[in-house]
């Protein structure tokens, strides 16, 4: 659905109307048009900096070099001389920052690995402070610190925490430029696998991603880092419930433009969508309902005999059922704990008896709703929390496996379900986040690849939000 009041804000009148009567002007956010690229950062600049005892910094530099960024530093910063050591250690090139009158460059990574007490995060401070006057527009920000578990100090550990309220307040201030900050908290063993949540954070694939932590660790056994970004779902088959329509669809079209063969699944009575779906990505299509008693056999038996398994799960399929919990019949409840969560459970029990191949990952949709909860909403919050989790829960048990498991949350998304609201909701639904304005499809799709890719091999029982930084439920 077209957002109006955005659209007229960009023109130089709406400006003009908007800022004269104090109303927020929603920035246009860049969003990715194509798929990877070999090297995503290939002719930017990435300003690279760290706190004087920050420990990720040569896996930071060895990243950006594999994206194929440009990297510059600050050397009159409190951490340039570990930047420097690091970028002797990983033989990366650096480049002086340009002047005060330069625009920041579009990518800024921060290593706070080492950040311990409050002169610590002063350094912190210090980069920022007297930069976010010059941000370009869709600038990333992406600040690292080390996992709680990996401190070495309570000081060290109080910072650490200190940084989740420091982006998520950063992110605040600047997404009024369509700009976003997010933190990585990244274990020893994470380093390893930065790249990828880099490749992600630092890119147009994370528009609508913003104020989020995202935990960064060691691989399931026997994963691979990407050698290169481009196509690196190519030879790989997904699976996607609810993929006739709105996100479904949308994350059916963006695995297939990473290389994935799509296996699209939705309820007989959408067989007519859904194979306009499937036709223009070459995908196959399969008229299941997910609460089927038959369905995970028929789907583990379709996989096996087509291709051999699936390396990708999406559960997308899900339903809203809103009633007050005291007007609530028990059909409504049922129905909606038996597509948004019971048949996520006994799906892909069937398909880890055999219907995989080694290394799948899976990725669930959840909401935002299953975390701050919403009135009238009992049944539907139970189940999306329920799927935050199961990820939890299923993380360690598919890690042995050589598999993974994450879910992704939405916030207000721009979709037929949300065009239904009554006009004042929808409005207020788009503007109360850090962006000031509703997501689209697109944006859960790419998180949603992110997850189904190599690019998140670090990562695993994770949620990540994908809501502008709403600001109920943050």
């Amino acid at each position: 659905m077209l957002d109006r009041y955005l659209d007229f804000t960009q023109s130089s009148f709406g400006k003009q109307v908007a800022s004269a009567l104090g109303l927020p002007t929603p920035p246009r956010l860049e969003r990715a048009e194509v798929g990877y690229a070999t090297m995503p950062l290939a002719g930017k600049k990435a300003l690279v900096a760290a706190d004087a005892s920050a420990t990720a910094t040569g896996a930071v530099l060895a990243a950006l070099q594999q994206l194929g960024a440009t990297v510059q530093v600050v050397p009159g910063h409190a951490g340039f001389a570990a930047v420097k050591a690091a970028a002797l250690n990983t033989a990366v090139e650096l480049h002086s920052e340009g002047g005060e009158t330069e625009v920041i460059a579009p990518v800024i990574v921060f290593d706070a690995t080492g950040v311990a007490g409050t002169k610590g995060l002063k350094q912190v401070y210090e980069l920022f402070q007297s930069r976010l006057r010059r941000l370009a527009p869709n600038t990333r920000v992406v600040v690292l610190a080390r996992a709680a578990a990996d401190a070495n100090s309570v000081e060290a550990a109080t910072a650490a925490i200190g940084l989740t309220g420091f982006v998520r307040s950063l992110a605040k201030e600047i997404g009024k430029n369509g700009s976003t900050a997010n933190l990585l908290q990244v274990s020893k063993a994470g380093d390893a696998w930065l790249a990828g949540p880099l490749a992600f954070f630092t890119g147009p694939n994370s528009a609508y991603v913003t104020g989020q932590v995202l935990a960064v660790g060691d691989a399931p056994k026997g994963a691979v880092a990407p050698a290169h970004f481009n196509q690196s779902l190519a030879g790989k088959v997904a699976v996607v419930t609810g993929a006739a329509r709105g996100i479904g669809a949308a994350i059916a079209q963006i695995l297939a433009r990473e290389g994935a063969t799509v296996v699209g699944m939705d309820r007989p009575a959408e067989e007519g969508a859904l194979g306009a779906t499937m036709a223009p990505i070459n995908g196959v299509g399969l008229a299941l309902d997910v609460t089927a008693p038959d369905a995970g056999e028929r789907l583990a038996s379709e996989l096996k005999t087509r291709f051999g398994g699936a390396d990708i799960v999406v559960h997308n399929a899900g339903v809203t059922r809103d009633k007050m919990l005291r007007n609530m019949t028990p059909q409504l409840w049922d129905m909606v704990l038996d597509i948004n969560l019971g048949a996520i459970l006994n799906i892909n029990e069937r398909l880890m008896q055999s219907g995989l191949k080694p290394g799948a990952r899976f990725v669930c949709i959840s909401s935002i709703g299953g975390i701050g909860g919403n009135a009238g909403q009992t049944n539907y919050a139970a189940t999306k929390a329920g799927v935050i989790g199961y990820a939890e829960a299923m993380a360690p048990i598919l890690a042995k496996k050589g598999m993974a498991i994450n879910a992704v949350a939405p916030g207000f998304i721009e979709t037929q379900m949300t065009a239904m609201m009554p006009a004042v909701n929808r409005e207020v639904g788009r503007r109360v986040n850090s962006l000031a304005q509703g997501g689209v499809p697109q944006d859960i799709a790419e998180a949603v690849t992110f997850f189904a890719s190599p690019l998140a091999n670090g990562v695993n029982g994770r949620t990540l939000r994908v809501c502008g930084q709403n600001w109920l439920g943050a």
